[in-house]
């Protein structure tokens, strides 16, 4: 039931949010927001239940395969969090946006809760088919609200977030289309048959169209085109959920799609990892270079998600807890810094770090959380993010000692551009800073950024709240590789 709750229930309050009325936004924003509470809560309720599955429900036969496709949703120790994050930073982006969006908040809501359904059907999805389905019904919710509610160039960055993501998956759809025409099914377990018994001259293009649609969502150099654009002229709200969970489904699916089906090609693994360190030294590089303030965030993003995808390639024992832990902590830090920002960007009537400065002084509660989200973000012990990143050094220092240095590389770049961007906002020329009617963080903006903070450090503190979860996930994979080597026999 809760799998069915968390996938089905966001459409359904999408739906209901049409009802609603749009000139309205006081109560709109309120139903909004409960709902977004109730599922954050339905989330929570499903990390204490841990894995289960529901009963398959047939849906339809491929056309040209004698695969039947089916409605199957199951939840592991590492999807329960991600769906926690989804909720939880959707309810965020929600409460962010009630008191800039106006009578366009209905229409804003309604974009969220569609997303909402999809990357958590993106999470939750068993069958591969259902779990494209979900992946391509991202892209329209998220392109509507950056044409309809970004920056400037809000159209432009919703037709290149659109392009690249759909081009990306073009080939995974015909490399899906393959396996399930010589296999007999649709399940991990049958796409891993089917590729085993693939040509060895089809092996690599099948693995290469699986990896490129993840890569280009993520994003990894050199598919991130869309990205520092996308984040950059979508409304703050939206861009804390595109970073904080839609860049995590790229993540999820290298570790629940292209992992276990193409088990043979740990060559190409490797080329992966260091294609994810490649990204965290270039995205640090970039964000150092960078003068927009959201342009900063995306590519900080890009680096923390390019050392979390090179962790996950090194298959170190330490990796699913590395992992998870930095996924979690990154899905906190950055959505309260877009938030923050988006703040920022209406104080100083800009996103141009030179325009902006001297807030600390003016709101002193916004500059203690804007510099609290950044020094968090810098993975300073006693924060969640500190444990995700030491576990992946670790994890790269057991492939060797080159992986690793260049992971720390990569963290002392991040400390110069993030003590560069709180110095810009917070302690810049306060004349430098346009005279605007509000310069004030609403309280109901702070309790939300200050939940997401407090939850970093709680989970910093103890991250065994998080890794208790990944328990039963050795023993679902033994499990896995029995059904394997039985339906082999």
């Amino acid at each position: 039931m809760w799998l069915h709750l968390l996938v089905l229930a966001p459409f359904v309050a999408a739906l209901l949010m049409v009802v609603t009325s749009g000139f309205d936004s006081k109560s709109t924003s309120r139903i909004a927001i409960l709902l977004g509470t109730v599922f954050t809560v339905f989330s929570i309720r499903l990390i204490s239940v841990g894995s289960i599955a529901t009963t398959p429900i047939e849906w339809f036969t491929l056309p040209g395969t004698s695969s039947t496709i089916y409605y199957s949703l199951v939840s592991n120790g590492i999807s329960v969090w991600l769906v926690f994050l989804s909720c939880f930073v959707s309810l965020i982006a929600l409460i962010a946006a009630k008191d800039s969006f106006g009578i366009n908040y209905k229409n804003f809501a309604i974009g969220i809760f569609a997303l909402l359904g999809a990357m958590n059907g993106s999470f939750l999805a068993s069958d591969a088919v259902l779990f494209f389905f979900f992946f391509e019904a991202m892209v329209l919710p998220a392109a509507v609200l950056i044409a309809a509610y970004g920056g400037l160039d809000r159209k432009a960055a919703a037709m290149n977030f659109a392009i690249y993501t759909l081009a990306g998956s073009a080939p995974m759809a015909l490399a899906l289309w393959y396996l399930l025409s010589v296999g007999e099914g649709s399940s991990v377990v049958h796409l891993t048959m089917a590729y085993q018994s693939a040509p060895e001259s089809l092996k690599f293009i099948l693995f290469a169209s699986f990896a490129l649609a993840f890569l280009v969502k993520t994003p990894l150099f050199p598919f991130h085109g869309w990205q520092a654009q996308a984040y950059a002229e979508a409304p703050a709200p939206l861009s804390a959920v595109l970073t904080g969970v839609m860049s995590k489904v790229g993540v999820f699916g290298f570790i629940f799609w292209v992992i276990p089906v193409f088990n043979a090609a740990e060559s190409m693994m490797n080329t992966i990892m260091w294609i994810g360190l490649f990204t965290a030294v270039y995205g640090a590089l970039m964000a150092i270079r960078a003068t927009d303030a959201k342009n900063l965030l995306a590519f900080s993003s890009m680096g923390h998600l390019g050392l979390a995808v090179a962790g996950i390639f090194t298959f170190s024992t330490t990796m699913p807890s590395a992992v998870l832990v930095l996924l979690v902590a990154h899905g906190l830090s950055a959505s309260a810094q877009f938030v923050l920002t988006g703040i920022a960007e209406r104080f100083a009537c800009s996103r141009d770090l030179k325009q902006m400065g001297g807030l600390a002084s003016r709101n002193p509660m916004f500059g203690f959380l804007f510099g609290f989200a950044g020094i968090a973000a810098l993975a300073v012990p006693g924060t969640a993010g500190f444990i995700g990143e030491f576990l992946i050094l670790i994890s790269l220092w057991e492939i060797g000692p080159l992986p690793a240095l260049v992971a720390g590389v990569c963290l002392v770049l991040s400390a110069v551009y993030m003590l560069r961007f709180i110095q810009a906002v917070l302690f810049g020329k306060a004349d430098q800073v346009k005279e605007t009617p509000c310069h004030k963080i609403s309280s109901f903006d702070a309790a939300a950024v200050g939940i997401l903070l407090v939850l970093l450090v709680v989970f910093g503190v103890k991250p065994n709240l998080i890794t208790d979860s990944l328990n039963g996930i050795v023993e679902n994979e033994v499990v896995a590789d029995m059904e394997v080597s039985q339906d082999a026999n």
